[in-house]
């Protein structure tokens, strides 16, 4: 059975053979190349590509992984070409691709054609027929990244398209077919339509107000249904009072151009402008506008001419002078100077000046935050363009500052004293002792301490002025002539003490703005003091006293530079109350820096250090006696004292451009906050806890209801 089908195919074969080769030897119409005749049907399909590949004396490989039949059949004779793409186009539905190299052609699977393709195109309409080719696109005006996302649902899924932004072109390999198709699409998106900028110079109107009344008018964000590149764009160019128009439209673009040939109109409103200031404010603005007329002889020249039109206006009041009674205002009041005297901003109110900026052809009302300009058109535009660019919002600048104090002091004093009086009677007696005062005053002194003795044995009844100092005091009392006195004392001490300051204290404030943040107490202070008796016997004290604020200050003025550095010119001063003596008055440690400095955003810096160890030691003893070994310890009073204090500042600032940056910020801030007041516990104790409600996110609006239950009485 086997063999039997063995002949049969082998027969078959020959007669195909035999076919086509008849065929091929006829000739077409013009003589010039054979025609061939197609029938294949299911047939294997490595002998049809050997069969095709002898009919047109083509080399044609076959992969080894290609296996199955095909149909290929031609309803007339076709040429050597034609013979080939019919070939291919058959491949194709059977999910085989035809390949042209340099010097053959390869029959692969599909998906593996993408990587055999050695043909490179990059003209238009030199590719056709099922073949699987490369094909380089170079647009001229679309971007090609934004046009892979439209093309990449008509390539084939065993296909590829890829676009490189770097010289903006498009690279697919697929059929040849699909990519003529794929050329005519491409051809008729990328037009030079979406790109067309067109200029309009304006002779009367302003380009800023006529740009932002057009833009509100055709509402192109929504015309464009969120497409950038559909979107009609309007800019103003204040250099030239001219409008920038951008759109894909050209109907829309001569709309925008009949509507500002009716906006840009001479109009007859006068010489008198005003312009609403949006961030900055407008009298210290009008102050600069007139340093700047007052500068150029040509402002200042139209300004004149200006005042004399309006001057012959019935009624009219010279406006280049101040009203009568007002003086003109002084541009050099303003001291901005960090550490220029005292500050009454912890006592003052906050408020801003109600008066009106007046003076010349520039005025202010700070009521509306608006200037007030008095000046021919061609003059207003300069000083209006001006406004433009200082009226800007303003960065704001969160400072972290950190302040670490850490100070150790440790003292001892040791020491014996004692008093000997020899002799009873009226003899003569033998008087000796010894008597040391040390660091804590009258209270170590044995002498000083006998009215203390006496007190303490009922001998005396005065209250004693000294007391004994702190620490351990071992003495002996003695009786002389009845009266209790101390003959030996021994006195030691030690004491330490420790003290660690961390402060962070946070400020924000705007660019070129001082801010300035005190934490701590107002300590009065006596400067001066009289009594007064006059004709009455009775005194009359009195006290002349100031207030000075002792804590943590921090005073501050950024500016951001061009390069995105920060400028920070800063006073930071740590105060304490150190003594308080009612003869001397009151002593205070202070601890101050003073600097300016350069940091980047978000860097730390260190503003200074203050290391200081200091040493006391002290001694008193008797000479000779002082200096013996072991007893010398009889005659002697020892004490010494350290000292060590460390002081360093940490700066860093943040530089918040947007209203974004502002929010974002504060918000971090503000649920820090929330997690350390959620973490809080009232202590144990025996009395009822409170019931503390839960905080209210400042964030939500709080809705109170009016409660029903009020009565009329």
């Amino acid at each position: 059975m086997l063999n039997r089908l063995l002949i049969v195919h082998y027969l078959f074969l020959i007669g195909l053979t035999l076919g086509i080769s008849g065929v091929s030897a006829q000739s077409n119409a013009n003589g010039n190349e054979n025609t061939i005749s197609l029938s294949f049907v299911n047939a294997d399909i490595e002998s049809v590509v050997a069969t095709v590949a002898k009919a047109t004396n083509k080399s044609i490989l076959v992969d080894p992984k290609v296996k199955g039949t095909i149909n290929l059949t031609s309803s007339k004779p076709l040429t050597s070409a034609q013979t080939i793409n019919a070939l291919s186009s058959s491949l194709r539905l059977a999910g085989f691709a035809l390949v042209q190299t340099s010097n053959s052609y390869l029959v692969v699977p599909e998906a593996d054609a993408k990587l055999q393709s050695s043909k490179i195109y990059s003209g238009k309409g030199n590719s056709d027929g099922d073949q699987i080719i490369t094909r380089v696109f170079k647009l001229n005006f679309e971007s090609a990244n934004n046009l892979v996302s439209i093309l990449r649902p008509l390539i084939s899924p065993n296909n590829i398209i890829n676009a490189y932004p770097g010289n903006n072109t498009i690279v697919i390999t697929d059929y040849a077919s699909n990519i003529s198709r794929i050329e005519k699409l491409i051809a008729s998106i990328d037009s030079p339509n979406a790109s067309k900028v067109e200029t309009i110079i304006l002779k009367y109107a302003q380009a800023n107000e006529v740009a932002n009344l057009i833009s509100k008018v055709m509402d192109t964000n929504a015309q464009a249904g969120g497409e950038a590149s559909l979107k009609t764009t309007i800019l103003a160019e204040p250099r030239s009072n001219s409008l920038l128009i951008r759109g894909a439209n050209p109907e829309r673009v001569n709309q925008i151009r009949s509507l500002v040939a009716k906006l840009d109109v001479p109009t007859n409103i006068g010489n008198i402008w005003v312009i609403a200031v949006k961030n900055a404010d407008a009298t210290k603005l009008a102050i600069t506008l007139r340093a700047i007329i007052a500068a150029d002889s040509s402002l200042s020249n139209m300004s004149g001419s200006s005042n004399s039109q309006i001057n012959n206006i019935p009624g009219a009041t010279n406006l280049s002078s101040p009203p009568p009674g007002m003086a003109a205002p002084n541009m050099n009041s303003q001291n901005n100077q960090l550490g220029g005297g005292p500050s009454a901003a912890a006592t003052t109110a906050l408020s801003s000046s109600s008066n009106p900026s007046t003076g010349g052809m520039i005025q202010a009302d700070p009521t509306t935050n608006s200037l007030i300009i008095t000046a021919p058109e061609p003059l207003y535009r300069n000083l209006a363009r001006v406004v433009e660019q200082l009226d800007k919002r303003r960065t704001q600048i969160y400072i972290e500052t950190m302040i670490v104090e850490l100070t150790s002091a440790n003292a001892a004093e040791l020491g014996v004293q004692w008093q000997a009086i020899l002799g009873a009677g009226n003899q003569n007696s033998v008087y000796a002792g010894t008597n040391f005062t040390g660091p804590s005053g009258g209270g170590s002194n044995i002498i000083a301490l006998n009215g203390a003795a006496g007190y303490l044995s009922g001998t005396n009844t005065t209250t004693p002025n000294v007391l004994p100092s702190a620490g351990l005091n071992l003495g002996v009392v003695s009786q002389f002539n009845g009266i209790a006195t101390l003959s030996s004392l021994i006195r030691a001490i030690s004491t330490q003490q420790g003290t660690n300051i961390l402060s962070t204290p946070n400020l924000m404030t705007l660019d070129n703005e001082e801010a300035r943040i005190v934490v701590g107490k107002n300590v009065p202070i006596v400067t001066g003091q009289y009594a007064q008796t006059g004709l009455s016997p009775s005194v009359t004290p009195f006290q002349t006293i100031t207030r000075q604020d002792v804590g943590i200050t921090l005073r501050v003025k950024p500016q951001i530079s061009e390069n995105g550095t920060v400028k920070l010119q800063i006073f930071q001063e740590v105060s304490s109350v150190y003594s308080q003596d009612p003869v001397n008055g009151i002593i205070l440690n202070k601890r101050n820096i003073e600097s300016n400095v350069i940091v980047d955003d978000g860097q730390i810096i260190v503003l200074g250090g203050l290391i200081e160890d200091s040493y006391n030691d002290g001694s008193s003893k008797i000479p000779l006696l002082g200096d013996l070994p072991l007893l010398g310890n009889l005659f002697r009073y020892d004490n010494k004292a350290r000292t060590k204090t460390n002081l360093m500042v940490f700066i860093r600032p943040y530089v918040l451009k947007t209203s974004a940056q502002t929010d974002e910020f504060s918000n971090k801030q503000l649920e820090m906050i929330g997690q350390k007041d959620a973490k809080f516990q009232q202590a144990p104790n025996l009395l009822q806890k409170e019931d503390i409600p839960p905080k209210t996110n400042i964030r939500e609006p709080i809705m109170t209801t009016p409660s029903n239950n009020s009565s009329d009485k």
